[in-house]
């Protein structure tokens, strides 16, 4: 098995450091490699927004 996880998630909120995310297969407390935006030509999410882009 892959120790490494790669997770799809809707980012509700930023606090400070913190991200609360939704749809994360994950544990608390498990570490965290990276974080990339979201690309619909790699990944496929219907009704997905992307407001940073856009600007």
């Amino acid at each position: 098995p892959n120790p490494i996880a790669f997770c799809v998630v809707e980012l509700l909120e930023v606090k400070e450091n913190r991200l609360l995310v939704r749809g994360i297969d994950a544990l608390d407390g498990s570490p965290l490699l990276d974080i990339k935006p979201y690309s619909s030509d790699l990944d496929s999410v219907p009704a997905a927004r992307i407001g940073w882009f856009k600007k």
